[in-house]
Order: C-alpha cells, then structure tokens, then sequence
C-alpha cells in the first residue's frame, strides 16, 4: 500500500520518527481530526473545515514483484483466467493450500492487461472488508491522511475502473459481496481457499500439476533431467500428493540431499526427515517463524531476531523447497512445518525477545505506518505471547508503541484489534496506565469513526467498551480456521486455552429493547388493528446466528494429551482438522474456532454497527483469551508440551500458554478436585449444542422480524406465523435445562468447596437465561430481554473455576 505520508497542511505532517501527525476521519455528517503523539496516542476533534477533495491518481499500480522462478506447468490455467478476467467481473482462483493460487494469482496480476484506469494487488489474508477498501482508497486516491467515512468511502470507489487482485481473502460472503459493491465497476480477481457463494462470481478450481509439469518441476529444483527410473516415481508420488506443487517441492529436496527420491510408503515421515537435514541456521529460521502461528515477518526482522544477515537468502532458500511461504511483505511458515519444527524444539521462540527487538523495530525513525500495518498479525501474535508467557510488561510496551502508528496507517481495524491484545497484556500486567491508555484510544478511535453517542454510553464500563475490539480478531480467526480446516497436511495438535471460556460466548448478553410490531405498524393505517402476534417484540438475536458453526470445534479434544488431559472448552487453535464445520456452512466464513468469542464471530458474520455491539456481550473471563484466535491458521504450538501437561497446572498467571510455551515442562501444581476432568467435556458439549440452537433460534427470529417488519408495513397481508420460532427457542430452552442437570450433577460430586461455589454461581446464572428464554415464550409481547447480569455472573464463576481447576 502506498504510504501516503504527507499532511493535511505543511504544519501537520506525518512524522514517522516521533510519531505525530493529523489525520482527518469523515464520517456521515461528523468530520474529525484525529491528532496522535506517541507520549498521548489519540485526540479526537470537530474538523472546523471542509473534506478534503480527493484526487484520483492518473494511473494506479500496484503491482507484486515479479517471480524469481518461471511458473510451470500452468500455462492453461493463465490462459483460462485471463479469459475469465476479460469476460466476468468477479472471477475467484480457489483450491486446496499449497496448489499454487497466490503465484498464479501474482502472475496474472504482473502480466495482464490492467483495466481502463489501472491495477491494484493486494494481500488481504487476515484483513476485514473496511481495511482493504481504505488500501484500495490509498492505492487510488491522492488524499494524504484522509479516512473517509464508509459512505464517502464508497462514492470514491464506485468511480474506480480497476483490476483489483485479492490475495487469500478471507471474508465472508456478505462482506465480500459488500466490498464488490463498494467498487462496482471494478474487475476483482481473488484467490480462497473453499468456493465463493457470491453471486455473479466465476469461481475457478486450481487443480494440482500433472504428471508432466510435476517432473519437468522436479527437474528444474534438482538443476538436471529425471532419470529414466525416476520419471515413473516422480509420477506416482504426484498422484500421491494430488500435484500438489508445495509438496513436490519437499519431493525434489529429498533427492536433491543425496537420499534419492521418497517412496509413497515414505512420505508421511518425509518432513521430520526433511529437517532433520537442515543446517542449524535453517532450522532456526524455521523455528522463529512456526512460532508465530501463521503470522509473517520481514527479512529485516528475522535478522535482528537472529542475530544474521543472510536470512533473506536463507529464507528464500527455504521457500523454493517448500519449508517457507512468501509474500510481498514477507515470510511466513506453512502449518504443518510449524507443527513438526515445535514438536522436535518442545519450545518456541523466545517472546520477550520477539517483543523487544519489534518494540525497537516500530519505534525506529524509518519505520512507517504502513510498515507497521504489513505486519499488525505478527504485531498481535507477539504480544499474545507476551502475556501468556509472563513477559506481560513486554506486550503491552510493544502494543502501545506500535499503536500510535498503526492508526496513522488508517487501517482501524487493524488498529483495534492491536489495542485489544494489548489492554488483555495490560490488564495481565496489572499495568493500570496501560490499560487506561488502551481503553482510551478504543474510545478515540470510536469517537473517530462516528460512534460518538455509543461511546458515551460505553465508557461507563471499560469492559463493554473492550468488547467491540474483540470483534475485530473473529475475521482474522475465521480466515485462518477456514485455512487451516481445509489444510492438505496431517491435523496439528495444540495445547488448550482458557478452558471455561465457552461460556461467555454462549450467552447473549445484550440488551435488546425491542420496537413492537404495533409501534412500527403506525406508518401503514391500514394495519394498526394487528392480532396478538402483531405486539411481538422485534427480538435481536441474530447475533448469534454463526455461533453453531463456531461452537461446533467446541468438542474436539486433543486425543495426543495423557489422562486425564487439560480439558479445552475454548478449542482456540481451529488448526485442529476437525474444524470443518468452519467451512461447510455458508454462514460460516467468518466463524471463529475461538469458543470464548462465539458472539465476536458471529458480530464478524454480520459486519457493522450490529456486530460491534454484539462484540460487547462477551464476559470479561473471556478478554484474557482473545488474542489465542487471532491467528489460528497453524497454530502448531508445540504439541508435545499438551501432551507433557497433566490437569495439575501452575500458577493461573503463568496459564496454558506459560505451560506449554516456556523454558521447562511438567510443571505441577497441587492435585486439584477430580470433577473438573469430567464436568468441563460434558459443559462443553452441552453449550456447543446450546450455541448451535441458540443459533438456529436466532435465524428464526430474523425471518420472523422480517416477516412481521413486513406485514406492519402493509406489504403482506397475512400474519406471520410464530410456530417455527417458539419451538426453537423451545429447543434452546432444553439446552439450558441439559447445562443444569449437568451442573446439578457436578456440584454434588465437586470435593472442592471452591469449585462447588463456582459450579453453583453457574447454576444460578444459567438458571436466571433459561427463566429469560422462557418469558419470552410465555410472553410475546414482553418488550425488553437483558441478559447483562446473568452473563457477567456466568463470566466471573466460570473464571473462578478455571482458577480452582488449575487453568
């Protein structure tokens, strides 16, 4: 993205050096100018003058850098797509991981015709639909420092007449069908991982290499011809691998280290063996970059962290055979990778190391804002690290220093998920100043994007507040579960996180005061007599609607743990193989594999204002697991530590992530009550199956909404029929009363008076939803449903027990 760092005006430029400059963020009628010094961070203004008049470049390119290696064996699916590109307006690449999408797609955008005014490549993998429209904005548009409201946003953009080139998108359909129509006379060229549902696009399959391409690939990694005993084994082992051109590559780098080529029966070991083979050096770049769950950083990174100066080499080295992943910003490691290096380390990088030598990275003069935004998932990750690996003090520093830029860089949601991950570091910290300032900038930047009267009433409770950030990790969660679940590798084992959190994100904690059907019917006369149907309160459970599919990872425990085995309500790590439920549902592409932020997945589903208030109904024991989802993609956090650990943990403060990420292992803490090791996977299925109704529920509502929105308004005339929606909150009912038999059934076997106490808490919030539930069923015409307190009840005991089992 280009770095547009002028200034409104000559006296408020963009210092990337001291952090300090002026932004100006439009939104509808509200217009602000936003300051930011890195001491203070944000101040939000009334802009005194006028938008400002945004120029459109002459002609717009951005184009990737062209391929070190000729692309082989694709030259009819280059040929199809350029077809495709000149015909269609919305033409996807999708296939399995490692097909070869992302060169194609590079390919294509380096070598095809641009449209009427240009072309524009983007890496959008972890981004939201409002982040890439604000690039394609700076990609276009001479407006130095200018945020434009989403609408002016789109009045800009629908003018554009670009090829735009997605790469890795990760959006759910609504979101890509919203960013589609925000540049609805652009060309968009995108690549996936599972099929789009959006209509008018022409999705394309990349299919693996045939037996022809894979050897003449073969034989281009080897720099020699394929003997003729080879070229039949290279043959079988592409069917084999379906053509796959990533693991071909580790084919090739087999015969080329001297052992000759792998047979089939060889290739499950084929990657431990692999590594094994490396130089020292190579291991320790792949290492640092498989502990970065998916993340990616730049050569320039990987030096300092290393302490080299030849990483680039060594990294690109590593790409060709299929060890690494490239990008135009970077280097990343492919999750099956991640998992084997972690398995032989039993450790990963270091994380005060990861977050002093990027603390010092951001705060350099020559780094800019976008710098900073190339890099916000490898910025989250390690400052997730931090915190859970008691170097807390670390993350937050990191965090704050990174913040600053970040919002210069004018991708705000980029810049609240950075702020969320740090207040979890501050609070973790006890760094009540950290935590202040981060809350204070949530504030600023919602105040900044027009949500000033929302603000006002959020900032009563900085845990509400804190809620909407979350919101913004479940797009990039859900892009990595979809990955991830879609993965041709072997399943990656992780350790657990946060292990009764799933209750915070199965309850629907909202206030929802609801306009009756009688009220709205006031603009159509001829309906104001309704039937008792018609005073049906207007009930906002969508929110939940993606929770089904979210919840769903819920019961997939990790089979490699010992008995008894740390028991994972959250399944934060959808890397697991078993989170296809991610990507078979449509509702699904932003889901979560993070139980804990269920509804943040689902606010992430419905995009807006909507999905940031959802964001706020998650408890506050949920906060300090968000930043586990952010980047779920491999999450290959050294499997053997999970299974090392039994259910005696240390101290809550060192929590999962100090147990399996730090320097020893089998650690133990006292012998904790046995109820914990079966009360917790029979919870776990329960909410999962509570979410899931809950969801359906909240589907039901919706379309009854609509059909009674639409009957007051005199468009039907016929009373919509609520025989549907009762019986799935019925259902959701019989949820609850299953969640109680249960805790029923633990509190009289807890041994612990402490654990009994939390168990009880849980019944007695669970008890006061499933009473909410039923008024609702009882009373249509009951117009307000707050589950607020009964959620906040239901966080705290369920963080207590967390603490008194050990987690």
């Amino acid at each position: 993205m280009p770095e547009n760092s002028g200034a409104p005006d000559a006296a408020e430029g963009i210092r990337a050096g001291d952090v300090s400059g002026t932004m100006i963020v439009g939104s509808q009628n509200t217009v602000s100018n936003v300051r930011i010094t890195a001491e203070y961070g944000a101040t939000v203004t009334v802009h005194p003058g006028p938008l400002p008049d945004p120029v459109k470049r002459r002609r717009i390119s951005q184009l990737p850098r062209s391929a070190a290696e000729p692309l082989i064996g694709r030259a009819r699916d280059v040929h199809v797509l350029r077809q495709a590109i000149e015909t269609r307006q919305l033409v996807q690449v999708w296939g399995a991981p490692g097909v070869g999408k992302s060169a194609l797609l590079r390919l294509l955008a380096g070598t095809t015709e641009h449209g009427p005014e240009g072309a524009a490549y983007i890496e959008a993998g972890g981004r939201t639909a409002d982040d890439i429209a604000q690039a394609i904005f700076d990609i276009s548009f001479d407006a130095p420092n200018y945020k434009p409201s989403l609408e002016v946003l789109k009045e800009h953009l629908k003018t554009l007449r670009l090829r735009i080139y997605l790469d890795d998108a990760g959006l759910d359909e609504k979101d890509l069908r919203r960013l589609f129509d925000m540049a609805e006379q652009s060309t968009f060229v995108f690549t996936s991982q599972q099929r789009s549902a959006v209509d008018g696009v022409h999705a394309i399959r990349l299919e693996g290499l045939t037996a022809p391409a894979a050897a003449e690939l073969v034989e281009a990694l080897l720099s020699r011809a394929l003997r003729p005993d080879e070229t039949p084994i290279v043959g079988a082992l592409c069917d084999a691998v379906a053509g796959n051109p990533l693991r071909l590559r580790r084919i090739a780098l087999s015969a080329a280290t001297g052992k000759g080529l792998p047979g089939i029966a060889d290739l499950p070991e084929l990657l431990p063996a692999l590594l094994n083979r490396l130089r020292p050096q190579e291991r320790d770049l792949l290492h640092l970059l498989g502990s970065l769950s998916g993340a990616e950083l730049a050569a320039r990174h990987l030096d300092d962290l290393l302490g080299r100066s030849d990483t680039d080499a060594l990294a690109g080295g590593l790409v060709r055979h299929g060890l690494l992943l490239a990008s135009e910003t970077g280097y990343r490691c492919p999750p099956d990778v991640a998992e084997c290096v972690l398995n032989t380390r039993r450790t990963v990088f270091p994380a005060d190391r990861l977050c002093r030598t990027l603390t010092a990275w951001v705060e350099a003069r020559d780094t800019t804002p976008d710098d900073v935004a190339a890099h916000f998932q490898a910025l989250d990750v390690a400052v997730l690290r931090a915190e859970h690996n008691g170097h807390a003090q670390l993350g937050t520093a990191l965090a704050r220093a990174a913040s600053p830029k970040l919002a210069l860089s004018r991708q705000f949601d980029a810049w609240g998920s950075l702020l969320g991950v740090g207040w979890a570091a501050a609070k973790r910290a006890g760094d009540k100043q950290g935590e202040d300032f981060f809350l204070r900038e949530a504030r600023n930047r919602r105040k900044a994007l027009g949500r000033a009267a929302q603000t006002t009433a959020l900032a009563l409770e900085a845990g509400v507040l804190w809620r909407e950030l979350t919101a913004l990790h479940a797009h990039s969660a859900a892009h990595q579960a979809v990955n991830a679940a879609s993965a041709t590798a072997p399943p990656i084992t992780t350790p657990p996180v946060h292990p009764v959190t799933p209750t915070h994100g199965a309850v629907h904690t909202q206030a929802f005061t609801h306009p009756t059907a009688a009220t709205s019917a006031t603009s159509a006369p001829a309906h104001t007599a309704l039937p008792v149907h018609g005073t049906r309160p207007v009930v906002d459970l969508s929110h939940s609607s993606a929770q089904s599919q979210v919840t769903a990872h819920v019961t997939t425990a990790h089979p490699a743990a010992p008995i008894p085995q740390r028991v994972d309500l959250s399944q934060a790590h959808p890397s697991v193989a078993h989170s296809t439920h991610a990507v078979s549902a449509p509702a699904t592409a932003t889901s979560t594999g993070h139980t804990a932020l269920t509804a943040a997945g689902a606010a992430a589903g419905k995009g807006g204002i909507s999905a940031l208030a959802l964001a706020c109904t998650i408890g506050l024991a949920a906060v300090l697991g968000v930043g586990a989802m952010v980047y779920a993609d491999d999450q290959p956090d050294s499997s053997p530590a999970a299974a090392s650990s039994s259910v005696s943990t240390p101290d809550p403060s060192d929590d999962t992530y100090g147990d399996t990420y730090g320097d020893t292992y089998g650690d133990t803490s006292p012998t904790v009550d046995p109820v914990c090791a079966t009360v917790i996977p029979d919870l776990s299925s329960e909410l999962q199956q509570y979410s899931t109704d809950a969801a359906i529920a909240s589907d039901a509502v919706d379309s009854y909404n609509t059909d009674m929105g639409a009957y007051n308004s005199g468009q039907t005339s016929t009373v919509p029929d609520d025989s549907t929606l009762l019986s799935e909150v019925g259902t959701v009912i019989s949820d609850l009363n299953s969640v109680e038999s249960t805790l029923r059934g633990a509190i009289s076997q807890a041994q612990d008076g402490n654990v009994a106490s939390d168990l009880g808490d849980m019944l007695t919030a669970t008890q006061q939803l499933e009473s909410l539930y039923q008024s609702y069923e009882n009373d249509p015409s009951n117009s307000e449903v707050d589950p607020s307190s009964q959620a906040l009840a239901m966080n705290s005991a369920s963080d207590s027990l967390q603490t008194d089992c050990g987690e």
